[in-house]
């Protein structure tokens, strides 16, 4: 009896092969960065977690570095491209930030892993994702906004206290530092998480609002000499 020849490339695993291994590989390494850092996470620890075999794994991808830039490439710029597509020049700088914001949280929803490994191993001098994901940012979008934001406080409508594009760093700041944190400052206070909606209320009044009420003229800020 004849047995059909098969169809399988040389030294490619044949279960669970294609477009959906290795999705599951890159989901499974994201989870696992988030947990315990990139340095901390191996090969095994990723197949395992995948449901496949190192051979599986080494097959997309052929040493760590090639991992990491995919990582970078397919999970963290959807993230911000998702985040800094819509702004555009002329954008109004209270309605930018407000998109801003909503739309981190609300990526952040689908990609829980986000503000983990961003401050682990992107913020983090030493981090072992810094200088992928740092060289790829859409700066010519953060300077845009500083632009809206510096327009706002040429004709008196935001405070002009405030560095333009050191508020674009501080929305992004926020945003990832509260959903870091979220879980256990509930657990700490015995209280429920925000919710989504409720924390995009928060974070933007505290940008657009601060603490001061409508009715109450802020104190200025002595500069130093």
């Amino acid at each position: 009896m004849l047995h059909r020849a098969s169809t399988r490339t040389v030294g490619r695993p044949a279960a669970r092969n294609g477009p959906e291994a290795r999705e599951l590989l890159l989901d499974a390494a994201t989870e696992l960065f988030a947990l315990h850092g990139v340095a901390a996470t191996t090969f095994a620890q990723i197949a395992k977690q995948a449901g496949l075999t190192p051979a599986m794994l080494h097959y997309y991808f052929e040493d760590r570095d090639q991992l990491l830039d995919a990582v970078v490439q397919e999970r963290f710029l959807r993230f911000v491209a998702h985040v800094w597509d819509p702004v555009h020049p002329g954008s109004e700088p209270e309605e930018a930030i407000q998109g801003i914001v909503g739309r981190m949280l609300e990526a952040i929803e689908r990609m829980p892993w986000v503000p983990s490994m961003w401050l682990r191993d992107v913020v983090n001098e030493g981090g072992l994702l810094r200088e992928k994901v740092q060289r790829r940012l859409p700066y010519e979008k953060a300077r845009l906004l500083g632009s809206a934001i510096a327009r706002g406080q040429a004709n008196g409508s935001l405070n002009r206290e405030l560095d333009p594009l050191l508020t674009v760093s501080s929305a992004v700041g926020l945003v990832l530092i509260h959903m870091a944190t979220l879980k256990p400052w509930a657990e700490k206070f015995r209280r429920e998480p925000l919710a989504r909606r409720a924390l995009q209320r928060h974070i933007t009044g505290l940008l657009l609002n601060g603490l001061c009420t409508k009715k109450t003229k802020p104190k200025r800020i002595s500069k130093s000499r």
